[in-house]
């Protein structure tokens, strides 16, 4: 069983199955043509978990409600956890890609939107005021600081 939202990959011991044919839903009327399916109650340590309408004639079951997939071949486990690596390095290398697309739309809102650029103008202008009081304040301390030396 692999657990993609950590992810980590634990083994798991089959406690009961029970194979049927599906009920219908009438959300999901397609399922009924989908042949057999298995109900799986698994123990992971001492953790019970219910596996609820698995393909019967398949090898792996994907449950991203669960966030688990499930295979009874080590193998689709390995090609499963490969494939969420490759995907996580496709995001990482479009990060910069991403970034610099963001900070042009974001120009570009601003030169569209002269309102938004009165207001980051404004938030500019009270970080440089509280930067400046900051420095004043620790000038202030010193003087104090130095003056007091003086009259001990």
């Amino acid at each position: 069983m692999l657990y993609k939202n950590e992810p980590r990959v634990e083994k798991s011991r089959v406690i009961s199955l029970n194979t049927h044919v599906p009920q219908f839903n009438p959300s999901q009327p397609q399922a009924m043509f989908s042949g057999m399916v298995t109900d799986l109650n698994v123990a992971i340590g001492n953790e019970t978990i219910n596996l609820a309408g698995l393909p019967a004639t398949a090898s792996v079951a994907n449950f991203p409600d669960k966030g688990m997939f499930v295979s009874e071949d080590q193998g689709m486990l390995i090609n499963e956890l490969t494939a969420m690596r490759d995907n996580s390095q496709r995001v990482v290398d479009s990060y910069d890609a991403h970034k610099s697309l963001r900070d042009k739309c974001d120009a570009l809102l601003l030169s569209l939107n002269p309102e938004k650029q009165k207001e980051m103008q404004n938030a500019k202008d009270v970080a440089e005021l509280k930067g400046e009081l900051a420095d004043l304040k620790r000038m202030l301390q010193e003087v104090i600081g130095t003056n007091h030396k003086k009259e001990e």
